[in-house]
């Protein structure tokens, strides 16, 4: 299973991880390792966050479970404690050592530790969600290795990923075929929900994104009817641009209350909330959300 480790402070975080598992792969995202009684669990800690908010993003969009590390109520623990609601991370450990003002959050369904020490063994009890369904897996990085070939790396969301198998890129609609696949460092011939994967690949090159069944529920469009619900605890006007953010998806464009138009397009599922974002806002840098209608409202892809 995937677990958010989220702080205002780098340090903290890097320091908490550190104390429950083995850094296996960094970048603007470093991922830590835990293999407890034969249950492999996967801490994440969005390493470039407070200066930039996508790490975050990408981080909660893999994660089953929080930890929020918080002593007090900063503009940037704010800015956490909103992205944690709007996204419905409602499963989460709060690890502060004081009272924080949390009424009305979706931090009040999360337990309360004080000791890191409480926080550990909680981590290493827990147990993966069921993720049974269409497959879902978002992929974080992916490069061509010299006499290897195209390799992706990510992680399986629900559903599971086996040799051969014939899958499709999204946003960009790119076929791919899986050619191997490595799980904890062993080739492996299926990998399933709640792995980190290392897949090598037949297929053109791709980016961060979504790996889905050829035949899928998303919908994938640059001018997508539904609903705005702003936050309340965003106070400025919406700006000219924002930003749309769904499963690895960063999409430059506009909004209006029912309306969202993309510069290109984005793979998204009727029915469920993007999250709208102004990356250059120096206070709280995520305005809220746009609901899309039902996948009835959109020609198929």
């Amino acid at each position: 299973m995937f677990i958010a480790i989220l702080s205002d402070n780098p340090a903290a975080r890097a320091d908490f991880c550190k104390k429950i598992g083995k850094e296996t792969g960094s970048g603007d995202i470093t991922f830590y390792t835990s293999n407890f009684q034969g249950t492999i669990r996967t801490l994440l800690e969005p390493t470039l966050y407070p200066d930039k908010l996508q790490p975050l993003l990408y981080a909660l969009s893999i994660a089953d479970y929080i930890v929020l590390l918080a002593d007090s109520p900063t503009p940037r623990i704010g800015e956490l404690i909103v992205a944690l609601g709007l996204l419905k991370k409602e499963k989460g450990i709060l690890l502060s050592r004081t009272e924080l003002p949390i009424k009305g959050t979706v931090l009040e369904k999360y337990e309360h530790l004080s000791s890191p020490e409480e926080a550990k063994q909680k981590i290493l009890s827990l147990q993966a969600p069921p993720a049974e369904g269409e497959l879902l897996a978002l992929i974080d990085s992916a490069f061509q290795v010299k006499s290897v070939g195209n390799v992706m790396l990510g992680a399986v969301k629900s559903g599971s990923i086996k040799k051969r198998d014939k899958l499709v890129y999204l946003p960009s609609k790119t076929e791919i075929e899986v050619k191997s696949i490595q799980l904890n460092d062993k080739e492996v011939d299926e990998v399933p929900a709640g792995g980190r994967f290392g897949i090598c690949y037949k297929g053109g090159p791709i980016e961060r994104g979504i790996l889905a069944p050829p035949s899928n529920s998303f919908n994938l469009a640059t001018s997508i009817p539904g609903t705005l619900s702003k936050s309340p605890f965003y106070k400025s006007g919406l700006p000219k641009k924002i930003h749309a953010y769904t499963n690895l998806q960063f999409v430059e464009g506009t909004v209006s209350d029912s309306q969202l138009s993309l510069e290109k397009p984005l793979a998204f599922l009727g029915g469920k909330p993007i999250l709208l974002v102004d990356p250059g806002n120096p206070k709280l840098r995520i305005c809220g959300t746009f609901t899309p209608n039902r996948r009835g409202e959109f020609p198929p892809f």
